[in-house]
């Protein structure tokens, strides 16, 4: 970190807070903010914290969550399946974090909060494979946040 720090212009990462508990992904915000130049912006997806109640074995994409609570379900490995567009399942897994998580890691860290965005299936999606997306129209799947690094 040393030699990073305040290196960068744009930090990314795509799902990986899924396998991190909230501890690490703490740590890694921190450690992201610390290498960033100032005014830097970093942006991340996770999966939506309320999809620990999507489990409903016919969507293309469910955890295996039923009986979980969403507060008392934090940091627990909840596995589940996706399934592509060309009928290929593969096993998924997530450290479940609610939203206050989240927040919480970012202030802390001293990153201000751009934009949140709650990603899910599209008008878009639909015209194309509606079949395939109708199990998960209507929910929010993921969250995107854009993070600035304060001066």
């Amino acid at each position: 970190i040393d030699s990073a720090e305040a290196a960068f212009d744009v930090a990314i990462a795509v799902f990986l807070f899924n396998y991190l508990t909230t501890n690490e992904m703490e740590e890694v915000i921190l450690q992201t903010y610390q290498t960033l130049k100032p005014g830097g912006t970093f942006i991340f997806s996770v999966p939506h914290p309320s999809m620990i109640f999507c489990h409903d074995k016919g969507a293309i994409f469910h955890l295996d969550s039923e009986n979980k609570g969403y507060y008392s379900s934090r940091n627990e490995k909840i596995t589940g399946i996706i399934t592509t567009i060309d009928g290929t399942t593969l096993n998924i897994m997530s450290v479940h974090k609610t939203l206050s998580d989240y927040i919480k890691a970012i202030f802390s860290s001293g990153f201000e909060i751009v934009d949140i965005q709650e990603a899910g299936v599209t008008e878009e999606h639909m015209k194309l494979h509606p079949d395939f997306f109708e199990s998960v129209k209507d929910r929010p799947l993921h969250l995107v946040f854009k993070l600035k690094k304060t001066y």
